[in-house]
């Protein structure tokens, strides 16, 4: 069995004249994933590993929620390849997570993250909000062959209220 849950990065702020990359999170944004982390700890309490994109929203992203529900800190792994706004290029890097792992999160970016709850699932969204996230389960011991598969279950905050 395989669960991948997908987080969008939290609200982040324009006021600063940064490259994209290093946009950080908004005082909203901060607020909005600790209660959204605590909301949902039992989604993420049981996660094995989480990689996040090298941006600053995304990372800071990370670890507010992982310090939000006591996550060790060091279950956070930096991914130059989940910088991306492209559903293929997350689909390359889900193909190359080891195995030994069943229950992981990206943290990243649209459009790719809701493009990728499209291609999964029948209820169809124009945009996967900032600091939402879904999760779906996979029967498969394989992260390469996932992207083929059918979730046998699926779950999300999406409609929340923040």
């Amino acid at each position: 069995m395989k669960t991948i849950t997908f987080l969008r990065h939290s609200k982040s702020s324009w006021d600063l004249n940064v490259s994209d990359i290093n946009r950080p999170l908004n005082e909203l944004g901060i607020s909005k994933i600790k209660k959204i982390s605590n909301l949902s700890i039992d989604t993420f309490s049981p996660v094995e590993i989480f990689f996040s994109s090298p941006a600053n929203r995304a990372i800071h992203t990370c670890i507010i929620l992982a310090s939000s529900i006591k996550i060790d800190l060091k279950k956070i792994s930096i991914c130059d390849e989940l910088y991306t706004f492209n559903m293929l290029d997350v689909f390359d890097f889900i193909k190359q997570i080891d195995n030994k792992y069943s229950n992981i999160v990206l943290v990243g970016h649209n459009p790719a993250y809701t493009e990728i709850l499209n291609y999964f699932t029948e209820n169809k969204i124009l945009n996967l909000p900032t600091a939402r996230w879904f999760c779906l389960k996979f029967d498969s011991d394989s992260w390469s062959e996932i992207i083929n598969l059918k979730p046998i279950y699926h779950l999300n905050n999406i409609n929340s209220e923040f």
